[in-house]
Parts: C-alpha cells; sequence; structure tokens
C-alpha cells in the first residue's frame, strides 16, 4: 500500500522537515499543497525553484520517496486571472519536470460553462505537460454521478478524479460502492481523513467515516495508487502533535494491506 501525507495545514514547515518526518515515520510519498503561493518552496532557494528542482529529487530518490500529486486550491469554477495561470503554468512545468503525473483542482460553485472553459484551456496546457488534471471529489463534483459525465464528456487521458473520501460521504450520502461505481478507473489518486456525523473531524478509524467499506471499494478496482492523509491542526486543537497523528494513520492503515 502507497501511503502520503498532504502538506496541507503543515506548510509553514521546511521541506526538509517535511521529507525528514516522511522518511522517519516510513511514508512512502509526501504530497506537496499550494506551492505557488509559498515563495520559500517556489522561490530563488526553494525546493521546487527550477534550480534546485534536479537536487529535491536527487534527496528524495535517496530516501525512496516520492510525490503522487501536487495538490492546490485553485477553484476551476471562477474565472482565471493571468496571475492565477502564470501560477497553473509553473505547477505543470514544475510536475513535469519532476516526473509528478498529477496535479489536482477543485470544482466549488455551480458554473457549467466557466468550468468548461478552465478545463479546455487547462487541457490542452496539460496535454503539452504530460501531466494529468485531477478533479477532486469536493464541491459540485461530491456529487461523483456528476462528476463520472464531467469525465465521460472529455475522456482523455489528461483528466481524472481525486477521490477525497470525507465529501461525497458526508455530503450527499454516497456510500463507497456508489462512488466507486461512478468512478471507477477514473480514480487515480485519494485524499483521506476521518469525521463524525456531527462533522467534525477524529482520527482515523475513531470517527464513523466507513473506511473498511472504502477499502473495499478501492480493492475491486485494484487501486494501487497513493492514499494520502489530510490533516489540519484546527481540526483538534488538543491534538497539534503531527508526531501522533501521523504514526497512528499508518498503524491503522496496515490493517489494509491485504485487503
Amino acid at each position: 500500500m502507497n501511503l502520503s501525507f498532504s502538506t496541507r495545514g503543515w506548510n509553514t514547515l521546511s521541506w526538509e522537515t517535511q521529507l525528514k518526518d516522511a522518511v522517519d515515520m516510513s511514508f512512502r510519498g509526501i504530497e506537496p499543497y499550494n506551492i505557488q503561493e509559498f515563495p520559500s518552496l517556489s522561490g530563488r532557494g526553494g525546493a521546487f525553484h527550477s534550480y534546485k528542482q534536479n537536487e529535491t529529487i536527487r534527496e528524495m530518490k535517496k530516501h525512496g520517496i516520492e510525490i503522487p500529486c501536487f495538490d492546490t486550491s485553485i477553484d476551476l469554477s471562477l474565472p482565471l486571472s493571468r496571475d492565477e495561470m502564470e501560477k497553473i503554468d509553473y505547477l505543470f512545468n514544475t510536475a513535469s519536470s519532476m516526473k509528478t503525473s498529477y496535479v489536482a483542482f477543485s470544482v466549488l460553485h455551480d458554473d457549467d460553462k466557466q468550468i468548461t472553459d478552465n478545463l479546455d484551456t487547462l487541457l490542452k496546457k496539460a496535454e503539452e505537460a504530460q501531466v494529468c488534471i485531477l478533479l477532486k471529489t469536493v464541491g459540485i463534483y461530491a456529487d461523483t454521478k456528476r462528476l463520472r459525465e464531467q469525465m465521460d464528456s472529455y475522456a482523455c487521458d489528461q483528466l481524472a478524479a481525486l477521490w477525497d473520501m470525507h465529501h461525497p460521504f458526508r455530503d450527499f450520502n454516497e456510500d463507497p460502492d456508489s462512488t466507486i461505481r461512478n468512478l471507477g478507473g477514473y480514480v487515480k489518486h485519494v485524499h483521506l481523513r476521518d469525521s463524525n456525523d456531527d462533522g467534525t473531524y477524529n482520527l482515523i478509524g475513531e470517527g464513523t467515516l466507513p473506511i473498511q467499506g472504502m477499502m473495499n471499494a478501492l480493492c475491486s478496482v485494484d487501486y494501487n495508487g497513493y492514499i494520502s492523509l489530510e490533516w489540519k491542526t484546527e481540526w483538534m486543537t488538543d491534538l497539534p502533535d503531527r508526531e501522533i497523528i501521523f504514526p497512528h494513520f499508518l498503524n491503522y492503515m496496515r490493517r489494509f494491506e491485504n485487503p
């Protein structure tokens, strides 16, 4: 099983710290979040600056660490400014240079024309960079039947799905079998965090998200990509320590190594 963690919620930590923690805790991957918004990562001297990328790749390879996906908060249901387009170009180029296949986006608002216009533009760029756009199952696409219809309308190698397990279940009462029937082989990356029925978050396995059913659903389509832990310290203010949260996630997920 390929397990990674998202840097979302931890972006104030240096890349060196993220890499050290991944190695020390035996993760296989790190999923950088919004690197285009952090000069310490994307600017001169940062791990993802064009001059530093090869060194970053060598250091990760030495420790057996991969970047499965570059995640973003960019919303494709809104008009994209010139500044945002430049940031997206940077993300595509960085993913291409670092041999990372996926860049993830959200679609939060119901505006089919704007979504289509943005996808038409970005898919051409993604094809040139030889990367794949992932649409997250959040916002309007937490309804995965609607996401499948969007995927089917393009049916191209540059567009796939990121199954954020929380939102379809909580926002649209989708059971895992329904989600995987809708998305199937479109799922190329997974986000996981646990939550309670009242909407609060909890440690993996201690909430009420049907994680066993979700893992069975992934197994049914022979999913072999990454499952990435998402965590923000404000979700449980009494537990801000990733030295507890991350090992707990790894320990819990070991039960699914042979589903």
